[in-house]
């Protein structure tokens, strides 16, 4: 009997031990990282040739490091700036979005800011790898605060 008890106790200690490890580091999400995660899912081919010939690797540099919302929208005004306008939807302004972004005070104004231009592009603008990410970009946006 009281090997039986040992052997389960030492079941129920790998178990809980394998489930530990399995668990994934949670981290606050980072707008730098929603920023390049956003424009990694652009098409090359929704970019201005500016974008290729330098922009991409200013914009990746600069964004990547960004932490607070003046940052931010300035990141996301800089993209809008980068992608063709035939790639917005009709009706959707960019220089609202411009506008916009000298008001943004507040880093989920920026997130907002963000989920704007995301919205304001066709389907087409997006990699098809896009739909699958979205509603995980999303909610890590929505937990900024």
């Amino acid at each position: 009997m009281k090997q039986r008890f040992l052997v389960l106790l030492l079941v129920a200690s790998l178990g809980t031990i394998t489930t530990q490890a399995q668990l994934p580091k949670v981290s606050k999400p980072n707008i730098g990282n929603l920023l390049t995660q956003f424009a990694g899912a652009l098409k090359p081919t929704s970019f201005l040739g500016s974008w290729a010939s330098g922009g991409k690797t200013d914009w990746l540099s600069t964004a990547s490091k960004v932490v607070d919302a003046a940052g931010a929208a300035k990141s996301v005004s800089s993209l809008a700036g980068f992608i063709k306008p035939d790639m917005f939807k009709s009706g959707f302004s960019v220089d609202g979005l411009l506008k916009t972004a000298n008001t943004v005070n507040t880093i989920s104004s920026a997130a907002g800011l963000l989920k704007n231009l995301e919205g304001g592009l066709k389907p087409e603008a997006l990699l098809s790898s896009w739909a699958s990410k979205r509603p995980g970009w999303l909610s890590a946006l929505n937990l900024l605060k």
